[in-house]
């Protein structure tokens, strides 16, 4: 083609890229964003609004308790952080609708909705009551589906290109415990690495970006109070406890470290990403341990 230079093609391409490449704090940082966070008040919640803060957002926390949620604000609030705390419960659509709209009118917007509220239990697939199975899926399922819907509605209707992320856990991919005790929060977990895709399939159009974030094990308040089903009989919790000590874990990843990884994904670093899960357990689910720990056989193989 006569006239084509290459070279000034390239020069030219090469150009646009340093004339429109935002400054590196613009990517990094989430100055002038307003985030809901919910399970915010304890936990991996209570790190990623932390984390938030940190980067310059407006946070809403929402939790079921009033005293654990203005403990946690009074914490951020020292700290010079702009915060507050909604209660909500993720079971009532009333309640995350109200929470949507107390963020809107509290903070001006809503940029960043991120879903760390959730619960679990232990209990084998024989003995799970139906109630505990339902109660599980509504919190961490059904609740992200709440809040998911009424926050794209906000952000469409406000013509907002926000940040979506939905926790979700490793155990959808790799199963735990040794033993099992865990289909309820599996399917929860499972279900929702399946809507996040389909629902940022639905929303891109609209400049909105939908990940989930899937940690491991993780120190938290939760981890050390969640336990076999309480309606279970003495001997199955005794049983559950014991299965789930089994296999000693290689280091439990902090809840900051899963957080850290969650807030990226708020930012503008992750403009180029919608749909996928990010698996952060520190490659637990790829079996990857700084040491192999031998492990006695359990159950002991019954004597010929």
């Amino acid at each position: 083609m006569m006239g084509f230079d290459p070279a000034a093609m390239s020069a030219q391409i090469m150009n646009s890229y340093v004339n429109n490449t935002l400054p590196l704090e613009d990517m990094l940082f989430v100055k002038g964003k307003v985030a809901i966070v919910t399970g915010g008040t304890s936990g991996l919640g209570f790190c990623v609004a932390q984390r938030l803060c940190q980067g310059g957002a407006k946070v809403v926390i929402a939790g079921t308790t009033e005293a654990k949620g203005q403990t946690a604000v009074q914490m951020l609030t020292e700290k010079g952080y702009e915060v507050s705390f909604c209660k909500a419960d993720l079971r009532s659509e009333e309640d995350v609708a109200g929470l949507v709209a107390f963020t809107a009118e509290t903070y001006g917007s809503v940029d960043i909705l991120v879903t760390s509220g959730g619960s679990w239990s232990f209990a084998h697939i024989q003995d799970m009551p139906e109630e505990e199975f339902m109660r599980v899926i509504d919190i961490n399922l059904v609740g992200a589906y709440r809040c998911a819907k009424h926050v794209t509605k906000y952000m469409i209707e406000n013509h907002v290109q926000g940040k979506i992320v939905l926790v979700s856990s490793n155990c959808a991919y790799v199963s735990q415990p040794v033993f099992g005790g865990y289909a309820h929060y599996v399917a929860s977990k499972g279900g929702v690495i399946a809507m996040t895709q389909e629902i940022a399939k639905e929303v891109k159009r609209y400049g909105i970006m939908v990940n989930t974030v899937a940690p491991g094990a993780m120190s938290t308040p939760g981890a050390l109070t969640n336990g076999p089903v309480r309606t279970l009989p003495p001997e199955k919790q005794m049983e559950l406890g014991k299965e789930m000590t089994v296999v000693p874990m290689d280091g439990v990843p902090t809840a900051d470290s899963v957080a850290i990884v969650i807030y990226g994904m708020c930012t503008r670093m992750a403009d180029g990403v919608t749909g996928e899960c990010i698996v952060a357990d520190g490659g637990m689910m790829r079996n990857i341990m700084t040491h192999q720990p031998a492990t006695e056989e359990y159950p002991p193989k019954a004597q010929d």
